[in-house]
């Protein structure tokens, strides 16, 4: 590549930013990294009607999230509408644009006219050689695009794609109420950002021939082209809300950690042999567009998850506990939200980051863990309900192991049973010769004191690994309310 890479992401403020436009930051940022080029950010809010400073925030603070950043100053396309109606009265002057006084009502019936008479439906070219002048309005101003000829390229997906010139319309490059559109707009930015590379959704193929068009008349160099495949739900047809579109905030309210949601997306529609997983540094490293499919790329929930738990598996615990005070807090209670930068919060994370994939579903399992107090638990499902005499073995076992433990806190005049020096194996051993003695199964004496202990009814620690961290004191009293359940 002779030139210096420059890419940009440049989405429309209109709406909150879904994971179909992630996907394309994505591959324009990893394109950027792999050949120390600049990640550009340019946001397209001409439409003034629907764009709405909320939207652009939830850009931002996505992007922020997603740790992608842009590399210089982000640009606002509506403190720039001078420069491009002064670029469009130009291309006027040079015979490459036109003044159009058509209305809508005018333009919509020439084009139903040529539906019926069997022809494609565009302008009727009215205005073309009128020459309106300046002082005349209103009036839209239209590119006055080739009628003879091919427009074509090479798309560095898709290979050469090639249009009909007299196919193409003669499109608006400003309405009447002065506002441009997003052709003209997009190739003005793109020729002062020095973009090299566009890479984006191939539903904007059918524009490219129009922005070539310009590209010429502005006697600009044109961008090398590659247009990303669909991202497309179970059901084959375009991703929508109903399956799968949902916003980026959206993800991460649900728990999802940010290297996971990246790992996902650089997947539909690119791929390194048979890896699935990724770090953000292999992604880098890798990524190139020659390895970008054509065909659709499916959105899998089910994948999406499973990438999710190998990514909290490997996530530092330091870490998930700033995710958790920062976007979890109102998943505790004040006593927990406090525990959570306890050396017992630290000693818990690894034992449950294998049986979770969210951040979400960890904050779940801890509060229980770092509240002191008893949790209300429904111990109506445990089965020793099934069996009276059965439940009072239980119960005299579990008094057992606590009076044991009681005593050995007790004369350590320590906090937890690992400052005793038991241990999980030590918990394990103690609790099957309490089963041998009382005639038990293992599941019928730790089925109750998990709930118990744990406050949770589907706790993915485990009993032995818990009971030498918890505070003894906790533990005790939430083994004497087992005792009179």
């Amino acid at each position: 590549m002779n030139a210096p890479v420059r890419v940009r992401f440049a989405p429309s403020p209109t709406g909150f930013l879904h994971i179909g436009g992630v996907r394309t930051a994505l591959f324009n940022y990893l394109f950027a990294r792999k050949h120390d080029g600049k990640f550009l950010l340019r946001i397209e809010d001409t439409d003034t009607d629907r764009s709405e400073q909320r939207f652009t925030d939830d850009i931002l603070s996505s992007l922020q999230w997603l740790g992608m950043g842009a590399d210089e100053p982000i640009l606002y396309q509506s403190q720039r509408l001078p420069v491009y109606q002064a670029l469009a009265d130009d291309l006027i002057s040079k015979g490459l644009a036109y003044r159009c006084t058509c209305t809508e009502a005018e333009v919509e019936a020439a084009r139903e006219q040529m539906i019926k008479d069997g022809k494609k439906p565009m302008y009727a070219r009215t205005c073309r050689d009128k020459n309106h002048p300046a002082g005349k309005g209103p009036f839209a101003i239209r590119a006055k695009f080739p009628l003879q000829g091919q427009t074509g390229f090479t798309d560095m997906i898709r290979g050469e794609i090639s249009f009909p010139n007299e196919d193409l319309d003669d499109f608006v490059m400003i309405r009447s109420n002065g506002v441009p559109t997003y052709n003209f707009v997009v190739v003005v930015d793109d020729v002062e950002m020095k973009i090299s590379h566009v890479i984006r959704g191939d539903d904007h193929i059918n524009n490219t021939p129009k922005q070539i068009f310009l590209y010429e008349a502005l006697g600009a160099p044109k961008p090398l082209f590659a247009h990303l495949p669909m991202i497309l739900g179970q059901d084959k047809k375009k991703l929508s809300k109903r399956n799968g579109e949902t916003s980026t905030n959206a993800y991460r309210d649900q728990g999802y950690l940010p290297e996971a949601l990246l790992n996902f997306l650089v997947r539909l529609g690119w791929s390194h042999g048979d890896q699935e997983l990724f770090s953000f540094e292999e992604m880098i490293a890798l990524f190139n567009l020659e390895n970008v499919q054509v065909s659709g790329a499916m959105f899998n929930t089910e994948k999406l998850l499973w990438i999710a738990g190998e990514h909290m598996k490997k996530a530092d615990p330091a870490r998930l506990i700033g995710i958790l005070k920062t976007d979890f807090k109102g998943a505790f209670s004040g006593v927990s939200l406090e525990a959570l930068e306890s050396g017992y919060a630290r000693s818990l994370i690894p034992h449950l980051q294998p049986k979770v994939k969210l951040v979400s579903e960890l904050a779940a399992q801890l509060d229980p863990l770092l509240d002191p107090g008893l949790r209300v638990v429904d111990s109506s499902a445990l089965k020793w309900n099934k069996d009276e005499t059965q439940k009072a073995r239980i119960k005299e076992a579990i008094g057992a192991l606590k009076s044991a433990f009681d005593s050995k806190i007790a004369q350590a005049g320590s906090a937890s049973l690992s400052e005793c020096g038991v241990d999980h194996s030590a918990v394990d051993g103690a609790l099957r010769s309490l089963c041998e003695t009382h005639g038990l199964k293992l599941g019928d004496l730790t089925q109750p004191m998990r709930l118990f202990v744990t406050g949770h009814p589907a706790a993915s620690i485990g009993l032995f690994d818990l009971l030498p961290l918890m505070p003894w004191k906790t533990a005790s009293i939430r083994l004497e309310a087992c005792l009179k359940a």
